[in-house]
């Protein structure tokens, strides 16, 4: 039975997210491939890459040695760490420390909650929300659609985009593929990452 399991490749130097990139390219999705993973998240974080895979114990132990030998030829990495992780314990604790840091008002009873836009005085207006449905579409981006972007992004794109502009329009551009009118649109980018 397949389930999820994160590794930490640990920075050995300060890398270039160009170098990074590149190593995601040539070597990791090279490896979810030879292993049949499809579901996947690949996350940049201070000290080390984060990357959580959705198989079976066997592979995951295969998948451990492979990364092993992989950065024994890489000087970006000085070590690998194995865990297990769980999208949806993932997604309700970002949900709840989220609301906790946006200090969402105590009229808004239950631990769900959304921001439902601006007010016409320029403030943001939280809601109450159904909290096991948040988990429920966070969980699902996190562990299902995250990964076909996150593919096909590092696979099709000949380099890592650092122009600010071209990047505005790839979110933009993914907005409105998903749905999200222009006013929507502008808030969204307003709102800051809690």
């Amino acid at each position: 039975m397949a389930e999820w399991h994160e590794f930490g490749l640990w920075y050995a130097i300060n890398p270039n997210p160009s170098d990074i990139f590149a190593f995601k390219k040539t070597h990791l999705l090279q490896m979810l491939e030879r292993y049949g993973v499809e579901d996947f998240i690949m996350l940049d974080e201070p000290e080390f890459v984060v990357l959580r895979i959705d198989v079976n114990g066997e592979s995951a132990k295969r998948i451990f040695a492979d990364l092993e030998e992989t950065i024994q030829m890489e000087p970006l990495f000085s070590r690998v760490t194995m865990g297990s992780w769980s999208p949806i314990t993932d997604a309700r604790n970002r949900i709840l420390a989220a609301r906790e840091r946006a200090k969402i008002p105590a009229e808004i009873p239950s631990a769900g909650w959304m921001i439902k836009g601006k007010t016409p005085n320029g403030k943001w207006e939280a809601a109450p929300e159904n909290l096991d449905k948040q988990v429920e579409a966070f969980s699902v981006f996190m562990s299902k659609v995250l990964s076909k972007f996150a593919n096909a992004y590092i696979k099709e794109m000949p380099y890592r985009v650092e122009d600010r502009w071209l990047m505005s329009v790839f979110l933009h551009l993914t907005l409105d593929s998903i749905s999200t009118w222009q006013p929507e649109e502008n808030e969204i980018r307003e709102f800051p990452y809690l």
